[in-house]
This record gives structure tokens, sequence and C-alpha cells, in this order.
């Protein structure tokens, strides 16, 4: 029994989210089906994590098992046939039994882009978030570093989560000035339900001048999830990368 990896990328608009679903059009139903025609079997694929709907992914990981002969690239091309425009495979390659896509994963990187212009981009609509009003991109930077370290993390966690635990690990959380867009790269060993965009929101709350440091800090301290920013819209949203 073969254990092949898939690096794939997407464009989240058009998708109800990653996991599959009976009534709505997900990655993981397209992935499936474009499996089922090229091995004509159904196959069950297990994913790096799950991404909600309208979130897009350069480097989404995910592996499945299968008892074939087909070469490793003629996958990838096979599955590419299948697939349709907003959904690829980048990479395929053959890995360990022991691989799991999932509970193998060390670290992972999502990137968030905020258009922060007065004028709008229609050409960006489905890809950053537009806030039109000034942000202090040194208040956002200076509050990114509260965010690193060891941390509960349950104040940013929108409701329909069933972790366990809320503690996560942020390795470095970046914020960068890119022309008219100010771009956050998160790097974390886990990522809570909406955990990413609930950060951006705070951030742009406090790059505004609505929230400061001490209110952040008290948002750690009392772990209150009314204290936090308004969870910002997915469309900015992109898993960049998958460490193992």
């Amino acid at each position: 029994m073969r254990n092949i990896k898939l690096t794939l990328e997407y464009d989240g608009t058009s998708f109800f989210g990653f996991q599959k679903q009976k009534r709505h059009r997900t990655v993981q139903n397209e992935l499936e089906t474009a499996l089922k025609k090229l091995f004509q079997k159904n196959i069950h694929t297990i994913a790096s994590g799950r991404t909600d709907s309208g979130v897009h992914a350069e480097g989404q990981v995910v592996n499945f098992h299968i008892n074939s002969k087909i070469p490793f690239f003629k996958i990838e091309q096979g599955l590419n046939c299948y697939l349709p425009d907003d959904l690829a495979v980048i990479a395929a390659e053959e890995v360990s039994p022991k691989f799991h896509a999932q509970f193998s994963a060390k670290w992972k990187v999502y990137e968030y882009r905020i258009l922060n212009s007065k004028t709008r981009s229609p050409l960006e609509r489905f890809r950053a978030f537009h806030v039109p009003h000034p942000l202090s991109l040194l208040k956002m930077k200076r509050a990114a570093r509260l965010f690193c370290g060891r941390h509960d993390f349950r104040a940013f966690e929108s409701s329909g989560s069933r972790r366990k635990s809320a503690v996560r690990t942020i390795r470095q959380l970046s914020v960068q000035k890119k022309g008219r867009e100010i771009v956050l790269t998160v790097t974390s060993n886990g990522f809570l339900y909406k955990m990413v965009r609930s950060m951006v929101g705070t951030l742009v709350e406090v790059g505004a001048g609505k929230l400061g440091l001490t209110d952040l800090k008290q948002i750690f301290t009392l772990k209150k999830r009314e204290l936090v920013g308004a969870t910002a819209p997915p469309q900015g949203l992109v898993l960049k990368r998958v460490i193992y």
C-alpha cells in the first residue's frame, strides 16, 4: 500500500471550505471525485487542516493510501485533467507509510492581505479585505509581538470548535506594508476555528486606534471573546504552506 502526498493550490471563492459536505461544493469533494475517476475506486483523503468558505490555499497538503503502480508524476497529471479550474495539484510524491498530513505537521503558515486604501479594488475583492480608513502600521507591529509565544487563544476562537485545548504557539507574526496592502504572515503549530481572522480583526482595530496594547493584554488575561475585534472576512486569508 502506497502513501501519496499531494500539495494543492485553490481559489476558495466558490468553495464551502475544504471538508466534504453533502449539499455544498468543497475542495475535498472535488478532489475525491477526481481520485475516483483516476483510480476507479473511492479514496479517502486526509488534509493538514480544514480551510473555511472563501479561504484560499497555495500549499494545502493531503495524503491518501492506494494500491496502484501509477507513478506519482502521472498521478499529478491525471488528477489535474479531472479537477476544476479553481483547484490544482501542484506537487505529488510518495512518502513514508507513517506520514499523516495532519498529525505529522509541525508548523502552518497563513497570510492575510488587507487592502488599506480609500478606493476599493474590483480585481482584489476576492483576495483582500478592504479597509478604507487609515491604519497605523507601527501600532499593528507592536501589537503583533504580543501574540508571539505560547498562549491560550480561546478569546480568538469562534464558536463551533471541538478542540480540547486552546493553547497554541505562534512562532512568528509579521506585519508588512506592500504598496496599498498590509500583509500579515503568521506561523503557528496549530490554529483554532477562525483564529487568524479574529487576530486580524483585532489588529485592524489596534491600527485604527480603537484598541491599545493594554486592551490586548487584558484580552489574553481575561480570555473573553467579546473583547476581541470583529472577525475579518475570509477572502484575504491564504494557507501558504505546511511545514513537516
